[in-house]
């Protein structure tokens, strides 16, 4: 056998080797219309049988899918013929690319091209032809990562029992290596007309249909080789003119001449570049109501910071993050110039894969900020199949010297183990991560562990954590320390023979417990809560909840929510009880809701909060959201009694698949703001765009204009 032959069959064996689709040379040229006519399709080989995934996993797919697939020296094709006696009568949010799961119908290829069963990608598109692409990591346990962007092709077409698409994804499109026979594929549709999902492989009903633990087999006539240069080129220019209204009451122009560079050193290592870059053209943050003790987390939307971003980003828990990418260029909500940064990110082979990130942020005088370096170097490699080792380091470098603290820097080195079994049932994490400063003290790391256990009808998880007193990852998101965390969580789910009805229900219970790391293990906070719940034939669902709570309060804190110091609750033992129940109604519906309401005693007091959703979808130019949240805090003279709104609006019009336009309406008493943030894209060109985005932040008492500004920025996608 050749060495080539020997590496193409080097995918993670599995129980769904059986399960095959051979990809073969198109003998002509494949014409992207929707329309799999051309001869090459008819003599090309086929896969069907698709099963049902959910609401079931023991019967056939009520709709059926026929998937081919070819290639040529640029492209890879797929044929997807999806039967439908009710075509036409689709389900979509709107024309908006990047769609939910739950948002529209639609077909996914799903590929993993190292056959690892640990990372991929998917390409997915709607019956009224619009795209959605995005990464798939750890095992595809947590879906995908929409995030991620890059050129592809698809056109669809419907006829009366059915819409085919066709999808052309160029080789450079994603990372693989030269001479492999075999990668990893599943094809998945959701058809929500008939609340169904179905996949190529059957697998059990607890995975998510993006798992890489349950794909087939891809298997190539003669194995794909990389092309020559495959390098992008993506430019931009933006103009940015703004007025504050409250300190300087001066109006400002800013224009930045910026770009990126994608060059893919390898076929599965990329090298990505950035100069000057503008993020102007990011979606407004979501606002919520803050009630904690605790600093709360934002999920990053900056698309430099995102391709492969698992791999800086997966190290530690999500209240355990050494590296937090938001901590670059922004401070206090306000963008930090950023000069330069590289990203190196990929596989090396079938078992190391390894990223380097080194960004440099400018000084900003105004808000007393140094030039900062943050370099960030991780490496992984792969275990036991589908479980890896991973090592990170993080490093921030000032520019100021302080002869007794020494140089100004912050740094994190760690390990993480991840388990992943090969077929899915258990999952897991442990971790350690010292913490390296100037002045060293003790307790500077924090340390984890975390076990999944889980098959049809019973999930188990067990998480413990420790973060020590001293732990401060500045380039972090750490909002404890000095704390032992623990968390059991049970969860049973029942699924009915007749289903005419409900889907699914089940009940589960779950703790997050908080100790003190004297090695006492007094109770600092206590939350154990019991739920159940029912998810009905016609996608509604519905849900009650108890929980009961315990705080100690090691200072004096305003439980109302107003920041009010002098009227702080004192240091003491808190405990509390709450119930309350959720509903959503058949999201399929051109009018759809969302309720939920929560009650009980809340420190020394009473809480209430209700939440509120009503959308309405003009299929297909887009959907109307109206959200309300109402916070009721009845605490004892002469503690503060508050009450809390959080209203918004968000208002999306898509009157083709090149043009969307989104308005986002915020109203937030708790920080007294009204935030106005209107944004059109018009993607003229694949991956090229022109942005027009519109802020306005109003006073919420007086309605007084704080300030204003509107953003014009053009990107082009330059493929060489």
């Amino acid at each position: 056998m050749s060495a080539s032959a020997q590496q193409g069959n080097s995918v993670q064996a599995s129980v769904f080797d059986n399960y095959v689709l051979s990809i073969t040379r198109a003998s002509g040229k494949i014409t992207i219309d929707g329309k799999p006519t051309e001869e090459a399709w008819k003599k090309a080989p086929f896969i069907n049988n698709f099963f049902q995934h959910y609401p079931t996993d023991s019967l056939a797919a009520r709709s059926q899918v026929e998937t081919r697939a070819l290639y040529d020296d640029e492209y890879m094709y797929f044929s997807v013929t999806c039967f439908d006696s009710t075509a036409g009568q689709y389900y979509f949010r709107s024309l908006r690319r990047d769609f939910a799961a739950d948002e529209s119908d639609g077909v996914m290829i799903l590929l993993d091209p190292l056959g690892t069963g640990q990372n991929g990608f998917g390409f997915r598109v709607s019956p009224v032809g619009v795209q959605c692409e995005g990464f798939v990591a750890n095992g595809g346990n947590f879906g995908m990562d929409r995030s991620w962007d890059n050129v592809w092709f698809s056109e669809v077409h419907t006829e009366n029992d059915r819409w085919t698409a066709e999808l052309a994804i160029p080789f450079r499109a994603i990372r693989f290596e030269s001479g492999r026979q075999r990668w990893r594929i599943n094809v998945v549709r959701w058809d929500w007309g008939r609340n169904e999902n179905s996949t190529w492989t059957r697998f059990p009903i607890n995975f998510n249909s993006f798992s890489l633990a349950h794909t087939g087999i891809l298997e190539w006539d003669t194995p794909p080789k990389a092309g020559g240069l495959n390098m992008s080129i993506i430019p931009s220019a933006v103009g940015i003119v703004s007025h504050d209204y409250q300190d300087d009451n001066l109006t400002k122009f800013r224009w930045n001449l910026g770009g990126d560079v994608k060059w893919a050193v390898t076929p599965s290592l990329n090298l990505d570049l950035t100069i000057f870059p503008d993020f102007s053209n990011v979606n407004a943050d979501r606002q919520v109501t803050n009630l904690q003790r605790f600093s709360l987390f934002f999920p990053e939307q900056r698309q430099f910071f995102i391709e492969n971003s698992d791999l800086f980003a997966q190290y530690g828990f999500s209240q355990i993050r050494p590296f937090f990418s938001r901590r670059i260029g922004l401070s206090d909500g306000q963008n930090v110039p950023i000069p330069v940064g590289a990203r190196l990110s990929g596989n090396l082979d079938d078992n190391w894969r390894v990223g380097l990130m080194t960004i440099q942020t400018s000084a900003k005088p105004e808000q007393t900020l140094e030039t900062q370096n943050y370099t960030v170097a991780a490496a992984q490699r792969r275990l036991f199949g589908r479980s890896n080792i991973g090592m990170i380091f993080v490093n921030r470098q000032g520019s100021n010297f302080n002869q007794e603290a020494g140089n100004d820097f912050n740094r994190i080195l760690g390990m993480d183990f991840n388990l992943l079994s090969n077929d899915g049932v258990w999952s897991g994490k442990l971790f350690y991560h010292q913490n390296f400063t100037p002045i060293n003290k003790p307790d500077q790391f924090a340390s984890a562990g975390w076990l999944q256990y889980n098959v049809p009808g019973l999930n188990i998880n067990w998480n413990h954590e420790y973060i020590g007193s001293n732990y401060n990852p500045e380039v972090g998101f750490v909002p404890r320390k000095g704390v032992w965390r623990v968390q059991p969580n049970f969860n049973q789910v029942f699924y009915p023979t007749d289903r005419n009805v409900v889907n699914e229900h089940g009940w589960g219970v779950e703790g997050d417990w908080y100790f003190d790391n004297t090695g006492r293990f007094v109770p600092l906070d206590r939350a154990n809560f019991a739920y159940y719940y029912v998810s009905f034939t016609n996608t509604m669902n519905t849900s009650i909840f108890a929980g009961d709570i315990f705080t100690k309060l090691t200072s004096p804190f305003d439980a109302s929510g107003m920041g009010d110091d002098e009227k702080a609750l004192p240091i003491g033992d808190y405990h509390y009880n709450v119930i309350g129940m959720d509903f959503s109604s058949d999201r399929r519906a051109p009018l759809t809701l969302f309720a939920s309401a929560r009650t009980g005693t809340y420190f020394n007091g009473q809480s209430s909060r209700i939440n509120a959703s009503v959308a309405y979808r003009l299929q297909p130019l887009g959907s109307i959201t109206l959200n309300l949240q109402k916070d009721y805090i009845t605490l004892p003279k002469p503690y503060n009694s508050n009450e809390l709104t959080l209203m918004s609006m968000q208002v999306e019009f898509t009157p083709t698949r090149e043009v969307f336009f989104t308005t986002f309406l915020q109203y937030n008493t708790q920080i007294n703001n009204v935030n106005l943030n209107a944004r059109m894209q018009w993607r003229f060109a694949p991956m090229s765009d022109v942005f027009l985005v519109y802020t306005d932040n109003y006073d919420a008492t007086y309605w007084k204009i704080r300030n204003r500004g509107i953003a014009l920025k053009i990107t082009y996608w330059l493929n060489v």
